[in-house]
């Protein structure tokens, strides 16, 4: 069973390097075929992501609904990196004080051309995908800028050694921490991003029951609306190196533990090997959400009870993490 990768379609590399540490591979959405960020391209292509587009079809449409958002966004504000800077907490383009006009050019681009339910359904389903373009493009932008802003922070650190003679440890840094710190993009609309990433989900024929996010915004949103979630396991310092067997190991106790919690026992827990305290480590937390298979659950956020009868029941229970470093 492979954990898929939530609420995103973008990755950044330490986030897909701490994945690889837990898991053999992981699967991310892809919200249509006109772009895939060079990260996803160059995981996917040694075997660490898995790249799946639930949905197919209507890419003119949702190109042309794209370039229309970005012609907009470059003449109000620019689309660099100025302008998502700008906007603070907010996605450019769904901002409600701002919108309004292009918004509903997007209404009257997906307008259903019936008012059937199946072409009410297709609406929200290309809207999601609108969102997640839009999102995957601030998502892509914010990660380049926390890392030139940890790039300027660094050579500043190194010009105060410098200056002071100083050693680096001295002054409260430590060289690697550096490549660790970020921002979580997850506290911008947390719950437009799920639901948006659900509608995909609800159309991917591979089923999985384990969901992994990098981001606590995310985990705390979910396991708030979860109240029947239970706490399966907490790894503290995980190492980042190759831990071989282990993530084999890990992955068929999840399995089980989806299909099956009666059956495994905490003394079954395989133990992931430790990484040190002010090295480069990594934690991982899972909660299981009994009696609740991934559709039942994750539908909630779109108020959805009726599923596709193409897909099978194979876990009928969820499970979501949150992977940090």
């Amino acid at each position: 069973m492979k954990p898929i990768y939530f609420p995103f379609t973008y990755i950044s590399e330490q986030t897909a390097a701490a994945l690889a540490a837990c898991f053999r591979q992981t699967a991310i959405y892809q919200p249509s075929e006109l772009k895939l960020p060079e990260t996803i391209r160059k995981y996917s292509e040694n075997g660490i992501l898995d790249i799946r587009r639930p949905v197919s079809g209507n890419d003119d449409r949702l190109n042309a609904i794209i370039k229309e958002y970005r012609r907009w966004a470059e003449f109000h504000q620019g689309t660099g990196k100025a302008f998502f800077n700008i906007q603070g907490n907010k996605i450019p383009f769904f901002d409600d004080t701002k919108p309004s006009s292009i918004r509903a050019d997007i209404l009257r681009s997906a307008k259903p051309e019936n008012g059937s339910s199946e072409a009410e359904a297709a609406d929200l389903l290309l809207a999601a995908r609108i969102f997640l373009c839009i999102a995957q493009d601030f998502d892509t932008q914010h990660h380049e800028l926390n890392t030139d802003l940890v790039s300027f922070e660094k050579m500043e650190q190194n010009l105060m050694k410098n200056l002071r003679g100083e050693d680096f440890d001295e002054i409260g840094i430590k060289n690697d921490a550096f490549r660790f710190l970020r921002e979580d993009a997850g506290i911008y609309m947390t719950a437009e991003r799920i639901k948006a990433w659900t509608r995909l989900m609800l159309h991917d024929s591979e089923s999985s029951g384990l969901f992994i996010t990098d981001s606590r915004a995310v985990f705390e949103h979910i396991g708030e609306s979860a109240a029947d979630a239970e706490k399966v396991f907490y790894f503290k310092e995980i190492a980042t190196d190759d831990a071989g067997g282990t993530r084999e190991n890990l992955e068929q106790y999840l399995d089980m533990l989806v299909k099956n919690p009666d059956s495994v026992s905490a003394d079954s827990l395989p133990k992931l090997p430790a990484g040190e305290r002010e090295g480069r480590s990594l934690s991982l937390k899972l909660c299981l959400v009994p009696g609740e298979s991934p559709d039942e659950f994750f539908g909630r956020y779109i108020q959805q009870t009726v599923f596709y009868e193409n897909k099978k029941i194979l876990f009928p229970n969820t499970v979501f993490g949150l992977i940090e470093f």
